[in-house]
């Protein structure tokens, strides 16, 4: 599978979440329930943060800053989502195959050092965001409300129509 593929999947599943969460009472984006985070407002904070970590990362940048992004609504934080990820399509557009090989030395926010290739680096940060879009599921049903389905085959689905 492309990253073309893995990326427009990230940014479908982002955006389709977050507008099923905005469809519900804001409220819910701050209520407090039992899981990493405790709130969903929470839960993207952190993965917005860490999406802005993988990228800077795989631009290069050894150890970037941890970044905190406004999530003070549903809506800000959409747009939030929307620029960094506009920012990282233009970035890996300009990748070529033998760039999505090459292996990048980092460190993790422990002080880790790794070394791995950037499509292992991409593949994580997709899989990151996947793990906290369940949460935000597990959310929604803790306040007595519906998820969506948000797996890669509903986004092929929808996508290839």
């Amino acid at each position: 599978m492309n990253w073309q593929s893995m990326f427009h999947y990230h940014q479908w599943a982002t955006q389709k979440l977050l507008n099923h969460v905005e469809s519900k009472d804001e409220a819910i984006f701050h209520q407090v329930a039992k899981n990493s985070f405790k709130t969903i407002s929470e839960t993207y904070s952190h993965v917005l943060s860490v999406d802005y970590l993988w990228f800077k990362r795989l631009t290069g940048i050894e150890k970037p800053e941890w970044k905190e992004f406004d999530v003070s609504t549903v809506s800000v934080t959409k747009e939030g989502f929307a620029q960094l990820h506009e920012e990282m399509k233009q970035f890996f557009e300009t990748l070529t195959n033998e760039q999505w090989k090459e292996t990048l030395n980092f460190t993790n926010i422990k002080g880790d050092p790794f070394s791995n290739t950037r499509e292992e680096m991409f593949f994580t940060f997709i899989n990151h965001s996947s793990y906290h879009r369940g949460q935000v599921t597990s959310f929604l049903r803790q306040f007595d409300l519906e998820g969506i389905p948000v797996d890669y085959i509903y986004f092929a689905n929808e996508t290839q129509s």
